[in-house]
């Protein structure tokens, strides 16, 4: 449907308009209520305050939970022995957007989202993440930007151990009906809770408190109306007072997204990162060890669906359009140079998803 597709390129009269001609064509129960649901999306759209969000519930499972704890939030400790473990994952996220008057194309916008884990058995290995997003976007025919301000907080094993805010950017231009360059970036002020390092931070020079900047270029291409391949490079660095825990480097990621009439996807990522540090790290790694290089890797294949494609017309038009299922299989990696928290894992998740809003 080619309304679907003026729709995915934000040109909503164009879609508008393809939907009126469709009004006395003769079409599929599925192509009715495809046809239907875009229309609602436009309205949506076309309203000048907009919300829009999802919420999630999934459990998951992994082969050495233990290892992926430590290595996650780069651990000063070696890791325990591998131990396989489960958790209940809960996330949720509310946009709003506001179109600014006498200002076309200019939109002022806000985020709020929260990420809860908690594991299961003997594994201590509770996470909880939170954020806050404000800024100012514009969106033009071939072109769109939005830059903000970040605050965001993480919490590990119940207790606070970083906290950051900053600014982040972000820029996309279509250089074609099918093809869209972005770039993007992002720089925040990290300050750690960590009671052995902090202790020590007279003593040894530091902390890992320090700026965090992240630069990225990206391209997606549509190879038809339902699926989508992307690939972007960036790079990382991170800045510390204490100068091992610093460090920086390159990284690409790829993207393969692939969907039915019905709302069927399969959704297939990676990517890898080289990292190097600062500096050799004489007081956590040891006197004589060369400084810390990292490679960092991960996988996600995931396969889902709405609960409307279960039904025999395939599409409702009602709430079972938005709220899904999704099966995944997870793998992540982290070799170092100075055998410090490697890790290897593979990992499962089946997650309940709900979207709602103008962005649905």
């Amino acid at each position: 449907m080619y309304a679907a597709v003026l729709y995915r390129l934000d040109d909503l009269q164009g879609a508008r308009d393809q939907l009126d001609l469709l009004e006395p064509v003769t079409l599929t129960p599925l192509q009715r209520a495809e046809a239907t649901r875009y229309r609602a999306r436009i309205e949506r759209s076309r309203s000048t305050t907009r919300f829009s969000g999802s919420a999630s519930a999934a459990v998951t499972y992994e082969e050495d939970a233990a290892g992926a704890l430590t290595t996650q939030f780069d651990s000063i400790f070696a890791p325990p022995v591998s131990q396989e473990g489960g958790a209940a994952v809960f996330a949720a996220r509310l946009n709003i957007a506001h179109d600014l008057d006498g200002a076309a194309g200019y939109t002022a916008f806000g985020s709020i989202g929260g990420y809860d884990r908690s594991t299961f058995g003997d594994i201590d290995g509770n996470v909880r993440r939170g954020d806050l997003e404000a800024g100012l976007s514009y969106v033009g025919r071939l072109n769109s930007w939005n830059v903000s301000a970040v605050a965001r907080a993480l919490d590990l094993l119940d207790d606070p151990y970083m906290r950051e805010v900053g600014l982040k950017a972000q820029a996309r231009w279509r250089t074609s009906n099918a093809t869209t360059f972005s770039i993007s970036g992002e720089a925040v002020s990290q300050t750690f809770d960590e009671p052995g390092v902090d202790a020590l931070a007279v003593f040894i020079g530091g902390d890992r408190d320090g700026w965090r900047y992240d630069f990225n270029a990206g391209l997606t291409h549509r190879l038809d109306a339902r699926t989508t391949i992307g690939v972007s490079a960036g790079w990382q660095d991170k800045q510390a007072d204490y100068e091992p825990f610093g460090y920086s480097g390159p990284g690409v990621q790829a993207r393969y997204d692939t969907s039915s009439a019905r709302g069927q996807y399969v959704a297939i990522s990676g990517g890898i990162q080289w990292l190097e540090y600062d500096a050799p790290d004489p007081v956590f790694v040891g006197f004589g060890a060369p400084a810390r290089e990292d490679t960092r890797s991960w996988a996600r294949v995931a396969i889902g669906a709405p609960f409307s494609a279960f039904t025999a017309a395939g599409a409702t038009g009602d709430w079972r359009q938005d709220v899904g299922i999704e099966g995944a299989l997870t793998y992540g990696a982290r070799d170092s140079a100075a055998p410090l928290a490697d890790y290897d894992s593979w990992g499962a998740e089946l997650r309940l998803t709900w979207r709602f809003g103008a962005a649905n």
